[in-house]
Formats: C-alpha cells, structure tokens, sequence
C-alpha cells in the first residue's frame, strides 16, 4: 500500500511540473539547447533572443531593469550553465534560474 501512495505521489508531482504553456526555444530540453548551441553559432543567437525577451517580460511586468548591467552573452552563459547541471530541465527553466540569479545580485 505505501509502495502505491508513493507511486501515485511521484507521478502527480511529474505532471504538475509547470503551470503554464511555454511557447518557442523555452521549452527545450536544455540538454539539446547545449547541443545545438556548440555545434551551431546561430543557435546561441535564438536561444539568447528568446532569453532576452523572457528577461524583458520579467522586468515590464515588474517595472524594473534588472539585467542592466549584464550583456546577452552574460546572461546566455549563465542559462547554458545551468542547463549543463540540468539537461533534463526545459530552457524556460534556465531563463528562470538566470532570473533569480539577478534578483540575488540586486
């Protein structure tokens, strides 16, 4: 009986990892996003554009300007960076550790 209370648990945990729809480069494995990322330079610029939107998003529904003081590229190296931690995360994930990153620093 314990065995299938944790089963059922861990599979409504897996299913409720987000609650919301993440359109575009976001909801790529981070795994293929390094991938695609060291064998292709215009890949790096895709996915560091929809990066740069999502921190956008963030700081006009915030009104603030937190990654002011960074460059794309800073903050490119900061997602494929946790993404080599965590290959099996979705790029928005990274975009959101990026996120808290710089709140931290703020």
């Amino acid at each position: 009986m314990k065995t299938m209370v944790l089963v059922s648990l861990s599979l409504f945990i897996a299913g409720c990892s987000s609650t919301y729809l993440v359109r575009g480069e976001g909801g790529t494995a981070c795994a293929t996003v390094k991938r695609q990322v060291q064998q292709n330079e215009q890949a790096r610029i895709v996915y560091g554009a929809w990066l740069a939107g999502y921190v956008t998003r963030y700081n006009y529904e915030r009104e603030t300007k937190l990654s002011k003081n960074y460059s794309s590229n800073t903050l490119m190296d900061a997602a494929l960076e946790y993404c080599g931690g965590r290959p099996l995360d979705d790029f928005s994930q990274a975009a959101e550790a990026v996120i808290a990153e710089l709140r931290r620093k703020n």
